[in-house]
């Protein structure tokens, strides 16, 4: 029992000490990797992880989007849209990351179906945490923080 106790307890610290050491590029990528069918975004989203990822304001835009019978959010931020050709997104895809002390913007550039498609997630940094505070499409021109539920 005290060796599973102590198993536990550094899993969590190593799982604490994984979580604090993302930064704004590494969480875009992650919710990239593998194409958008396997985009990490639905679990970044999901109400156990939203205070750890997501600045309060995006935490109320999701609860009041998860108690809306006609979704608010009906489209993949990710791609600004609900079809994706995620072969062509990862061929074409390019991250640049810009950031200050507690303050970054990481622009995500790629191609769907032959369109192009720029998307920016702001963040804050919060203690050792950074927290994406908005999603923009500089393509399309919504901003998630914009939206009504």
């Amino acid at each position: 029992m005290y060796r599973l106790m102590v198993s536990a307890a550094a899993l969590s610290f190593l799982a604490v000490g994984t979580a604090s050491a993302e930064t704004p590029e590494t969480i875009v990528r992650g919710i990239y990797a593998g194409g958008l069918t396997q985009s990490s975004i639905g679990r970044l989203r999901a109400p156990e992880n939203r205070a750890r990822y997501f600045q309060p304001g995006l935490v109320r835009l999701f609860a009041a989007d998860d108690k809306t019978e006609n979704l608010c959010i009906d489209f993949a931020i990710t791609s600004s849209g609900n079809d994706y050709d995620d072969r062509e997104i990862a061929r074409t895809l390019r991250i640049e990351t810009k950031a200050g002390d507690n303050r970054a913007a990481v622009d995500v550039r790629f191609r769907n179906f032959g369109e192009p498609n720029h998307i920016r997630y702001d963040f804050v940094r919060v203690g050792e945490l950074w927290k994406i505070g908005d999603i923009a499409s500089l393509s399309h021109r919504w901003r998630l923080s914009k939206l009504r539920c």
